[in-house]
């Protein structure tokens, strides 16, 4: 029985290997052993959280290719003392947590944006900046990721601030999408200029605009979260599916009172489904009942669906579910 050694390993086979480790946990683990090793390392492309190796010096002596980054607001001033080890070539996926806008725009103006292809920016820290402000560095973020690598893009509440009608060019190769309490009329006119879209999750503060004309019709969506405030129709939910008529996977969070009792009609739900979306597969369909504190007297809605011979036969992959919201309204 012939016995392998480690240092007989293949160059593929150790880069296999270390994709099971953290950077640190690579350093830490494999880092000085011998020359070989390190050489290895040094032109591994690895994720890297900036926070988390801060105290190691040794990044100041040796250049590690940097594939994915994490990013938080305490880390701009070491960033910009410590990143010029930091080797970008690679640089395809970065994370910006808990920071500010200005210190969001001070990382991009000094990182490779355009060679980019995932940009997750998590919610930022709250700040009173003017409205013109958020616009202004808004436009100069998407400005800086306009070319056609960008694959994976999710933007926090603020994003709503944009003036997304200037925006003057299309993310051709976009293919998963996440925006945070935006209203209908930038969803869509986002939509506009993303025709390859395959996945898209977002949180709509207001019901559409009737009068807003829809011209697009995404062919390659086919994975769709919304979680829509406010009061919708049966109407507007119909106008709004059109824009992705191939759609395989929907989850959906909606509210409506008790006086809009075809919202909570399973056969209502059903002629939507087979009318706009013949292709879909799975469903996540999650409602609020919203009644007056008052009211005590309402109907069990989650039995009529529990009971409907479409809905039986669709179970497991379509689920339905219904909560009672006691709320004040207040009747305009």
């Amino acid at each position: 029985m012939v016995m392998t050694c480690f240092d007989d390993l293949s160059i593929d086979l150790l880069i296999k290997l270390f994709d099971y480790f953290s950077f640190i946990e690579l350093f830490q683990a494999f880092f000085g052993l011998q020359k070989r090793l390190d050489n290895v390392i040094r032109n591994y492309s690895i994720g890297i959280n900036l926070s988390q190796v801060l105290n190691y010096n040794i990044i100041q002596y040796f250049s590690f290719q940097c594939q994915s980054l994490t990013l938080s607001g305490i880390d701009l001033q070491s960033f910009q003392t410590k990143s010029s080890y930091l080797n970008f070539e690679a640089l395809r996926i970065v994370s910006f947590k808990k920071m500010n806008l200005v210190t969001l725009y001070s990382f991009i103006e000094k990182l490779p944006m355009k060679q980019l292809e995932s940009i997750t920016i998590g919610r930022l820290t709250w700040h009173y900046y003017p409205i013109d402000f958020y616009k202004e560095i808004w436009s100069a973020i998407m400005d800086s990721i306009r070319d056609n690598r960008l694959r994976s893009l999710q933007l926090p509440y603020h994003i709503h601030h944009w003036d997304i009608t200037k925006l003057s060019f299309n993310f051709l190769s976009l293919k998963h999408a996440t925006l945070e309490y935006i209203s209908v009329s930038q969803m869509l006119t986002f939509m506009e200029h993303t025709p390859n879209l395959r996945r898209f999750k977002a949180c709509l503060t207001t019901s559409h605009d009737k009068n807003f004309s829809y011209r697009i019709i995404l062919l390659h969506l086919n994975h769709l979260t919304l979680n829509l405030h406010d009061k919708w129709s049966f109407k507007q939910l119909h106008q709004l599916l059109t824009v992705c008529p191939h759609l395989k996977y929907l989850m959906l969070k909606l509210e409506a009172r008790k006086e809009t009792k075809t919202m909570f009609e399973p056969s209502t739900w059903q002629i939507l489904i087979e009318d706009k979306l013949p292709d879909l597969i799975f469903l996540r369909l999650h409602l609020n009942c919203i009644v007056q504190y008052s009211n005590q007297d309402y109907q069990n809605y989650q039995t009529s669906f529990n009971h409907a011979t479409y809905w039986l036969q669709r179970q497991p992959h379509f689920q339905v579910t219904i909560y009672i919201v006691q709320r004040q309204i207040i009747i305009s």
